[in-house]
């Protein structure tokens, strides 16, 4: 199974630039989990204080072929 598409999750980043939550607001309800696992693992850059966005993951496959 392929399935491509994009999620959007919310983040909230501490300070030091650590997420520190990533909730999946919508897209397909098996790119979810996965688009929140990936965002956590991300690092932002350091700021003065907490902060909150949405962004975008984006899921695509591409086939080779022989």
């Amino acid at each position: 199974m392929h399935i491509t598409g994009s999620v959007r999750v919310a983040v909230v980043v501490q300070p030091n630039g650590l997420v520190a939550k990533a909730h999946a607001l919508s897209g397909h309800p098996l790119l979810e989990p996965a688009a929140e696992q990936a965002v956590r693992k991300w690092k932002f850059a350091p700021g003065p204080g907490w902060s909150s966005n949405v962004v975008q993951v984006r899921f695509a496959f591409n086939q080779k072929s022989n």
